[in-house]
């Protein structure tokens, strides 16, 4: 399933609403969430450091190696220079701070989880006290949540997190690298993007974004900021659902279908966030303010787990269905609804 604007603004609308909640929430912020920005906090400086001290060195080297092999092919005039290395740089080591953030769930993942859980319980609450004059109510998540265990096996996710995140750093690098080469340089982020772009929008609008590109010049970094940003938001969504799919065990193919059916509503909450993610020291809080708001994401886009001996047909219906169409309510009732 593509997405469209019309999931994306969905998606926009759930980051505000669940930013809503999470602020009304006194409790969550007196408690929960101060143990977990305190966290954050000490975290993200750690990595910020160690990101601009150990990774700076190693791709001033293979600049300096591209530049020499550049010039021994006669090729002079390729845009190598200062500005375009400090931009790719702010683009992608300023970014691993973020990387960092989510890799602290695998570290020390009960604050999150209990941010996640208590943020939950809000919106239970807040449901009930918007339809406690109807019969027909759905169940409550966070206690139907709470009886499944949080078994996860950490070292394995860290170490697939860590792949993955080599992975999206790798191509990223040969990406950049590739951009340089004389000729075929321009042709590297288009078709880049337009191959990214093939399974969320279909083959012809991908190619036509990929020629537009192409055609127009200065849209390079552009591009590197477009697929740094799918990649980092793909992220960022994934770990901040992960106290739900650490107790609801789906296979990875449902997995994969569950993220793919939600795709376009999933895009539009992380991107709400992700600019907010990357502002110095302030990102974390804005962090611990979307992990938050992941719980009223949960509640709009699944339905709550059935007892744990019901699991296993739950998990083969992955199928997203807009609770607002289904219920048939008014654009007023609608608007209702979404606060909880």
């Amino acid at each position: 399933m593509t997405w469209s604007v019309t999931q994306v603004t969905r998606g926009l609308q759930l980051a505000w609403l669940g930013s809503v909640l999470a602020f009304e929430n006194r409790h969550l912020y007196r408690h929960t969430y101060m143990k977990v920005f305190l966290w954050l906090c000490l975290f993200s400086v750690i990595l910020y450091v160690l990101s601009v001290t150990v990774l700076l060195l190693p791709l001033k080297i293979l600049r300096f190696i591209l530049g020499i092999f550049i010039r021994i092919i006669g090729f002079s005039n390729t845009g190598l220079g200062d500005n375009d290395f400090s931009s790719w740089v702010a683009n992608w080591v300023f970014n691993l701070p973020l990387f960092g953030l989510l890799f602290m769930r695998y570290i020390y993942p009960e604050p999150l989880d209990s941010l996640f859980l208590e943020s939950l319980r809000q919106v239970d609450y807040q449901y009930l006290k918007k339809h406690n004059d109807e019969s027909d109510l759905r169940p409550a998540y966070a206690p139907l949540l709470e009886k499944y265990d949080n078994t996860i096996n950490y070292w394995d996710e860290m170490k697939r997190y860590i792949k993955r995140t080599l992975i999206q750093m790798r191509n990223a690098t040969a990406l950049y690298m590739l951009s340089f080469i004389p000729l075929v340089g321009r042709m590297v982020y288009p078709a880049a993007s337009a191959w990214y772009l093939i399974n969320l929008l279909g083959l012809y609008p991908a190619c036509a974004v990929g020629v537009l590109m192409y055609i127009t010049p200065g849209t390079k970094y552009l591009a590197i900021v477009f697929l740094e940003t799918l990649n980092v938001t793909r992220t960022l969504t994934r770990e901040v659902l992960e106290p739900y799919f650490s107790r609801i065990k789906f296979g990875n193919e449902e997995k994969k279908e569950w993220f793919k059916e939600r795709e376009g509503i999933l895009l539009g909450f992380s991107i709400a966030f992700y600019p907010l993610i990357r502002l110095p020291l302030l990102g974390m809080f804005f962090f611990g303010i979307a992990q938050a708001a992941a719980a009223l994401l949960l509640v709009k886009v699944t339905d709550p787990p059935p007892p744990p001996e019901d699991l296993l047909a739950y998990r083969k219906n992955v199928k997203y269905k807009d609770p607002r169409k289904s219920k048939n309510k008014d654009a007023k009732n609608i608007l209702s609804e979404d606060g909880t």
